[in-house]
């Protein structure tokens, strides 16, 4: 079940990111919190996926703003 849960955060931070290139890690959580309905996601687990997603070159955090998130294409 964490597993599927793990793929579903995955896709919205994606699809957020593919659209908006950047994005501030408070407001990232939040809009995956609201977009993710199929269940509670927490912001330690959104958290985790996206480290996950950085070690997979998925995203990269900004040199000077570590708060800030720049998808990779």
């Amino acid at each position: 079940m964490e597993k599927e849960r793990g793929f579903v955060i995955d896709a919205s931070i994606v699809k957020i990111m593919k659209t908006r290139k950047t994005e501030k890690h408070m407001t990232l959580v939040k809009d995956v919190m609201q977009q993710v309905t199929m269940f509670k996601a927490q912001p330690p687990h959104i958290k985790m996926r996206i480290e996950d997603l950085i070690q997979r070159d998925y995203l990269k955090r900004d040199d000077k703003d570590k708060a800030l998130y720049i998808y990779l294409p």
